[in-house]
């Protein structure tokens, strides 16, 4: 799975070869797609999407090119589950209440609370990480502590998303999108091997 900012962009990129393999560093070409997925955003929208694949020409491995705003194997977007997340986290939100504001079983915002919270120091050190990059010469806040593991590293990817807002002409409608690129989608993805 790689994540992509815009998979429009993403075809014509699968088309010349300019999409390295995760796998090997061969070059990515085309091979079809996925099948198409229903995906949850805000106020009961959805999303149809049906993402590309490529295939190694190397290796022959293929991959799947998801939006940056979809999560792996998940319902729900990216953004859904780091509202929620951070409901829970900053605010003490229980599962039940945050499943019946989204329409979702509580077992549901439960799941996606155990794999942040266990991905939450791998999660916060990348986001961290990423905002230095972004952020290099300029003035910018030090993140503050908020109480708890999950707190901290969703504080740090939503100030990278804003951090490319304001730093690199990203739109206010692209947060979702920087959310999940800036490590929610990642967490959320299946261990290897599940």
């Amino acid at each position: 799975m790689l994540l992509c900012a815009d998979v429009g962009s993403a075809d014509a990129d699968l088309a010349s070869g300019a999409i390295g393999c995760p796998s090997c560093g061969g070059r990515l070409g085309p091979w079809g797609h996925g099948r198409e997925r229903a995906v949850r955003l805000h106020y009961g929208e959805r999303a149809v999407v049906r993402p590309p694949r490529g295939r190694c020409r190397s290796c022959r491995a293929t991959h799947m090119l998801l939006p940056s705003w979809m999560a792996p194997r998940r319902a729900d977007g990216a953004g859904v589950i780091a509202r929620a997340a951070a409901a829970a986290a900053l605010h003490g939100t229980g599962s039940a209440r945050l499943g019946a504001e989204l329409g979702v079983p509580a077992a549901t915002v439960r799941g996606w609370l155990r794999r942040l919270r266990s991905r939450a120091g791998d999660l916060r050190q990348d986001a961290t990480a990423a905002l230095g990059v972004i952020t290099a010469g300029r003035d910018w806040p030090c993140l503050a502590p908020y109480g708890s593991p999950l707190g901290d590293a969703l504080a740090a990817v939503i100030a990278c998303a804003r951090a490319a807002i304001t730093c690199h002409g990203y739109a206010e409608e692209d947060l979702d999108a920087l959310l999940g690129l800036f490590g929610i989608a990642a967490a959320l993805a299946p261990a290897p091997g599940s």
